[in-house]
C-alpha cells in the first residue's frame, strides 16, 4: 500500500481548491484506463489488474441528473476479470458557476469471472446500492477539480466499503478534457487517466 500513500500525498499537493474555467456541467461522457490494486477476498490477498472504465451522466433539470457507468479490470496474476456497473440519479447545488455539490445515490452490480485449469470457468455475482457525496469547482484556469466520498453495499455477500476519489482535469477544448484520477480507501484502489467530453448544455431558466 506504500505506492497509495505516496500517490495520495501527491495529489493532496494538487489541490489549490481553485482551478478550471467552463461553468460546471453534470452532462458529459467520459472513457478512462485504469490500474488496479484489489484486495481481492477470494484468495486473502491484494491483486494488481489493468482495466477501463466508461461513465456517462445527464442533466435533466437545473439540480437534478442521471448517469451510469461500466468498469472492467484483467487480474495480472490470475485469470480473471470483474465487471462493475451502476446506474443511478443524483441531485446538485451550484453554489456559483464556479463550484457545485452533488449526492448521488445508485444501484450497483458486480462480477467476477474466474478460470481455473482444473475446475473451469468459475462465475460469482452481486448487487447492492451505492451513496456518493461530493464536490467539484472550477476558475479562470485550464483546470477542474472534483472529489467524492463513495459508500456501497453488496446485498448478498452483506458486505460494504468506503472509498475517496480524486479528479484533475485539463481543459483542450472548451468541451473536451483530459483527466486523471485516483480512488483510495477502499477494497480497490485504482489510478484512471482519460478524457471526459462535455455535452451541449441546456437552458433552464
Amino acid at each position: 500500500m506504500k505506492r497509495w500513500k505516496n500517490a495520495l500525498a501527491a495529489a493532496a499537493a494538487l489541490l489549490p481548491f481553485s482551478w478550471a474555467q467552463a461553468q460546471i456541467s453534470y452532462s458529459y461522457i467520459e472513457g478512462d484506463l485504469t490500474v488496479h490494486e484489489i484486495d481481492f477476498a477470494p484468495l486473502d490477498r491484494e491483486e494488481d489488474a489493468i482495466g477501463g472504465r466508461f461513465e456517462a451522466s445527464y442533466e435533466l433539470m437545473s439540480f437534478l441528473h442521471v448517469f451510469g457507468s461500466y468498469q472492467y479490470a484483467e487480474l495480472d496474476d490470475l485469470d480473471a476479470q470483474t465487471n462493475f456497473a451502476q446506474v443511478g440519479v443524483g441531485v446538485h447545488y451550484d453554489f456559483s458557476e464556479m463550484s457545485s455539490v452533488f449526492a448521488n445515490i445508485s444501484a450497483i452490480s458486480t462480477d467476477l469471472e474466474l478460470v481455473d485449469s482444473t475446475l473451469g470457468t468459475l462465475e460469482s455475482d452481486d448487487d447492492g446500492y451505492g451513496v456518493s457525496f461530493g464536490y467539484r469547482e472550477v476558475n479562470q484556469t485550464p483546470l477542474e477539480f472534483g472529489m467524492s466520498i463513495d459508500y456501497v453495499k453488496f446485498n448478498d455477500a452483506d458486505t460494504d466499503d468506503t472509498m475517496m476519489n480524486l479528479a484533475l482535469l485539463y481543459e483542450l477544448t472548451p468541451r473536451l478534457k483530459i483527466i486523471g484520477g485516483i480512488q483510495f480507501g477502499g477494497d480497490d484502489n485504482m489510478v484512471r487517466a482519460g478524457v471526459r467530453y462535455y455535452l451541449p448544455s441546456r437552458d433552464f431558466n
